[in-house]
């Protein structure tokens, strides 16, 4: 039977082989137990001009994005940095903006009653759409 080692970024123990005590881009210097396909994830990273969430090349006009996070099973921490195109950068600022609101109780409650007044105020608006005989 092989003995197995605990990665401390996927949180999964692998073949003792299989895992190094190294470091990979987001916590360097720090150290870890991390399993050749945590190194693989963690160590890639895509041309600068390129947006790090999609793919897409920026030409220039991207957004810069410092992350200072936890890292794995572990709570490593660990930094991120890169560029994100337009759309991208758009999509995460919306995420946040709406994941804070989710955890604002009130809040979520006034977006509920101003959706609900919304969608009272569309259908009122509308004529009936029965057809006439």
């Amino acid at each position: 039977m092989s003995e197995l080692q605990y990665c401390e970024i996927c949180g999964d123990e692998k073949p003792a082989h299989l895992v190094d005590r190294t470091t990979v881009k987001p916590i360097d210097p720090l150290e870890a137990d991390i399993c050749e396909s945590c190194q693989h994830v963690h160590n890639h990273r895509l041309d600068e001009d390129v947006c790090m969430k999609c793919g897409s090349e920026m030409d220039g006009a991207g957004f810069y994005l410092e992350l200072e996070h936890p890292l794995g099973a572990e709570d490593l921490q660990a930094n991120r940095c890169g560029g994100l195109c337009g759309d991208c950068a758009g999509w995460i600022g919306t995420e946040i903006t709406f994941k804070a609101i989710e955890a604002d109780e009130a809040a979520l409650q006034e977006l509920v009653r101003l959706l609900d007044k919304h969608h009272d105020a569309q259908t009122t608006d509308q004529p009936d759409s029965e057809e006439d005989d």
